[in-house]
């Protein structure tokens, strides 16, 4: 294996010490998966399997593929309703919805934002139920308790916590609320609004980080250097 150790040891000094990938060519890769270097690698793995020995790199193959199974569909639409429920909140809480004119805020303008923010947040519930990953749940969890603790206050502009944790609106309600308290409900770094937001993008991320496609494209990093590593 001598051989084999010095053209590996040429082959990856040129990676850069700051980066992952460093200045890798995937040309080279190709040729030693389909040249002389692919032949090498085969016939060392069939020497583990003769000896009944089960590689680091190949039960990371077998988890990766596994993992491939996820439904990438479902995150795919979770992803878009988490970007959805952010949007809708950054809407409740900008500049231009609080403009009052004649000393008066647009009331219908109001109650319209945040009935999309609350068909944004059902939307994104009714999808994550349709996803199987942890990550999600925990991030979604971490959501509604944050929706309890305010039931109270939410309820003060017609916002109703359900049992299955959705929202409702009581349009009348709303429409007669205090301006006031609907903006310090959603407007504002330390506001519920702010801190759903940022559960949403939690989601957003944990829809990306469980994705199939993420996740092929992390493992070709780890089996290579797996693949590395094991030949050293």
């Amino acid at each position: 294996m001598r051989f084999f150790d010095s053209h590996m040891t040429q082959l990856f000094s040129g990676l850069n010490k700051n980066s992952a990938m460093g200045s890798f060519n995937f040309m080279d890769y190709a040729a030693i998966k389909n040249g002389s270097y692919g032949k090498l690698l085969k016939a060392h793995y069939a020497e583990q399997a003769k000896a009944g020995v089960d590689s680091d790199t190949t039960s990371k193959v077998k988890t990766d593929r596994s993992k491939a199974k996820i439904d990438d569909t479902g995150l795919s639409a979770l992803k878009k309703e988490a970007d959805s429920l952010k949007t809708s909140i950054s809407k409740i809480g900008s500049d231009d919805l609080w403009k009052a004119e004649d000393g008066k805020y647009d009331s219908e303008k109001i109650a319209g934002a945040v009935k999309d923010f609350v068909k944004d947040y059902n939307d994104v519930l009714t999808k994550a139920s349709k996803v199987n990953s942890k990550a999600v749940g925990r991030s979604i969890d971490s959501m509604e308790s944050m929706t309890d603790m305010m039931s109270k206050s939410l309820s003060k502009i017609g916002i109703t916590v359900e049992t299955d944790g959705k929202l409702s609106v009581n349009d009348e309600a709303l429409k007669n609320a205090n301006p006031g308290s609907v903006k310090s409900l959603f407007a504002g770094v330390v506001s519920y609004g702010s801190q759903i937001s940022d559960r949403a993008g939690e989601i957003s991320r944990d829809a990306i980080m469980n994705s199939s496609t993420y996740n092929n494209n992390a493992s070709l990093t780890t089996n290579l250097f797996g693949t590395f590593d094991s030949t050293i």
